[in-house]
């Protein structure tokens, strides 16, 4: 490996541990901080249905001692994970009169309580298996679902052994109890299982209850997207994922000898894939933790801000016509893009909607307004990526009801993705004469991520940008390039290639003795051609600063590669998700916002967009943003040359943290338009 490169899965896994650090934190509200331990399991979970997979299949000795390292760091993580579930944030809420029934002795009160809803409930769902292994079965875990190995001993002394399913995908994960002397109980539907083997096996004796989960891989390979129906191979595919080959099995630490080789026997498993875990897993359902006391030992909150333009208005066309609009989100409310689509659909004025959807909310406010527009007698086009991976099913839904109502449906191009998150509007005026009104994106068209995504909002009616965005769409339903974005960035067309230009200009800049830098804020950066590139950059002393949030394989620091390249990570309370490209261009700054990471899939096997920002204001506010993000001294971490993050906490200085700042900032000026 080179020596300036760090693996992908290796920076990823240290991007998650800074949700560990977050999860630490005293400073954050305990139940934000209950929030952090949701998102790393959320994150290690997915990683192991994606990630790990390749590291298993190919048996080589790089391979073997990358996997060897990560599931090293993995278990450092896990183990970091229960100390602060166990030691931090259960005493917590212990001093704040909030138990959390795990080992303890349940109150009789409570006994009688988890007995009844057993019982009536939780015994509707459950489904025992047990295990004989001199008889030809075949033993299944479900993808992601919990389960108990029971160790059981009959009348005769022999040893048996059985499996049974937790219903968290069918209950809530956990249960509140009655409070007592303004004590409040929270309860698992794990624990009063195990509370309640003895209804499930009245005639044996319960010598072991071991919590085990199974991830499958959910990756997968259509060979020939050219051909055939790809909706169909895709549907097929989805459900495949649901017996794909193991990457982890998690199991009790206190698995006993014999219940650990009925395991690996019953479930075909290889000793590599099974990790130790604690006697709970799937703790993503942590993010519907109850609060008992709330608002309390929450913090605090955030409302979204107006957009001044937009308010008092009855027509946001009318807005957007006159000045081009840029909104933050979440500081800002996504209220406006739901106006958008919702006016456009009534208005009797508007002829066509064309829209590009990634990933789209389960209950989709603008899925239901497109139909709407379509019903309305508007032309509607959508193109809908149905291979977003984990999202194939929402988005095949939704192409369903979009197409029973009269949209034109265009589902996945062969070999690549569209993640561009763009839409035009046309409407006519009395004269009969055709205007067009685009927005553009850095994040999905999803009101629901967009409380919690740090993105941008781009509304406008410039022929600059909708004259490119015309030739996008025209690309995405007749699959030719007519011609070429003179203003737009689209991965597909030109990305990469204008990516490298812009960096050769800043090093061609900084030869001349003339101002030059370069700034990227992005979520993923292990492009080879972009690295490659930053590095020349790096030697010619262009002040080369990046914003990474997750993988990043490009070590800073290292000698005569990225001596002095700076690269940071911010982790706070929203996800960091807007991509921001600014290069010095000798005096004359160049800003492009985007969907699209510096990762090789999103310039090389994607459709994305990147827009530049023409008006004065909006460079001034993207700059701002970038400023307070690079003053952050409590979010903000520092990539060093070991691809670890190190927290720069000095004693007394002014603690600045961007992402409130930002908020402040937004909520105090009212020249944002």
């Amino acid at each position: 490996m080179h020596h300036h490169l760090i693996p992908s899965e290796m920076s990823w896994l240290s991007f998650n541990n800074c949700i560990l650090d977050e999860a630490e934190d005293l400073n954050n509200a305990v139940y934000d901080r209950i929030k952090f331990l949701a998102i790393h399991s959320s994150n290690l979970d997915e990683f192991f249905r994606v990630k790990i997979n390749k590291l298993q299949k190919k048996k080589t000795k790089k391979n073997s001692h990358l996997l060897e390292d990560v599931l090293k760091e993995v278990n450092r993580q896990q183990n970091r994970f229960g100390k602060i579930w166990s030691y931090s944030i259960l005493t917590e809420l212990a001093l704040n009169d909030i138990t959390y029934y795990e080992y303890q002795e349940l109150l009789p009160e409570h006994s009688n309580e988890i007995e009844y809803y057993f019982k009536s409930i939780i015994l509707s769902y459950i489904q025992v298996v047990y295990i004989t292994l001199n008889q030809p079965k075949t033993y299944f875990l479900n993808n992601r679902s919990l389960y108990f190995l029971v160790k059981l001993k009959d009348s005769k002394g022999n040893y048996n052994f059985a499996y049974l399913n937790i219903p968290s995908d069918k209950l809530d994960r956990f249960k509140e109890l009655q409070s007592i002397e303004n004590r409040h109980y929270i309860i698992s539907i794990d624990t009063i299982i195990r509370n309640c083997l003895a209804f499930i096996f009245p005639a044996d004796k319960i010598i072991s209850c071991n919590a085990i989960k199974l991830n499958r891989d959910e990756n997968y390979l259509i060979e020939d997207e050219s051909t055939g129906d790809l909706i169909a191979k895709i549907e097929a595919k989805v459900e495949e994922r649901k017996r794909g080959s193991a990457t982890r099995f998690l199991y009790d630490s206190n698995m006993d000898a014999d219940s650990f080789s009925i395991c690996k026997k019953a479930f075909k498993l290889y000793k590599s894939e099974m990790i130790k875990g604690g006697s709970h897993h799937n703790f993503f359902d942590l993010f519907k933790f109850p609060n008992p006391v709330k608002p309390n030992l929450q913090g605090k909150y955030y409302p979204n801000l107006p957009h001044l333009p937009f308010e008092n208005t009855t027509s946001i066309f009318d807005v957007i016509k006159k000045q081009n609009q840029l909104l933050h989100f979440p500081y800002q409310s996504y209220y406006y893009v739901l106006q958008f689509f919702n006016q456009a659909a009534i208005n009797k004025n508007v002829t066509e909607i064309k829209i590009t959807l990634y990933r789209i909310s389960s209950q989709s406010l603008i899925a239901n307004a497109l139909i709407s527009a379509a019903k309305n007698g508007k032309k509607v086009t959508v193109f809908v990526e149905v291979k977003a991976r984990f999202d194939e099913h929402n988005n095949l839904f939704w192409s369903k009801e979009m197409k029973n109502a009269g949209i034109k449906i265009i589902q996945s191009l062969p070999n690549l993705k569209v993640h561009a998150k763009a839409a035009m509007i046309t409407m006519k005026d009395k004269y009969g004469n055709k205007k067009n009104y685009g927005y553009l994106s850095t994040g999905n068209f999803n009101e629901s991520t967009a409380n919690i995504y740090s993105d941008f909002g781009f509304f406008t009616a410039e022929t600059a940008y909708t004259n490119d965005l015309k030739k996008i769409f025209t690309f995405l339903k007749t699959k030719k390039k007519s011609a070429e974005p003179k203003h737009i960035l689209a991965a597909g067309f030109n990305m990469k290639e204008k990516l490298l230009e812009l960096i050769d200009t800043e090093i061609k800049n900084k030869k001349a003795e003339r101002p030059a830098s370069i700034f990227l804020k992005i979520n993923g950066l292990d492009e080879k051609d972009i690295i490659d590139k930053l590095i020349e950059a790096d030697k010619a002393g262009v002040e080369v600063t990046l914003i990474v949030r997750g993988i990043c394989t490009l070590l800073p620091g290292i000698k005569k590669v990225s001596e002095n390249m700076k690269i940071y990570r911010i982790v706070d309370m929203f996800l960091e998700h807007s991509r921001i490209y600014k290069f010095a261009n000798n005096g004359q700054e160049k800003i492009y916002l985007s969907s699209a990471d510096m990762l090789s899939r999103n310039l090389n096997r994607r459709i994305e967009v990147a827009f530049p920002l023409y008006d004065e204001k909006h460079i001034k506010e993207i700059n701002k943003i970038i400023q307070l993000q690079l003053e952050d001294n409590t979010k903000r971490r520092t990539i060093n040359s070991e691809g670890l993050n190190e927290l720069e906490i000095e004693d007394n200085i002014v603690s600045r943290r961007a992402q409130t700042e930002i908020y402040n900032w937004i909520a105090a000026d009212n020249r944002i338009s």
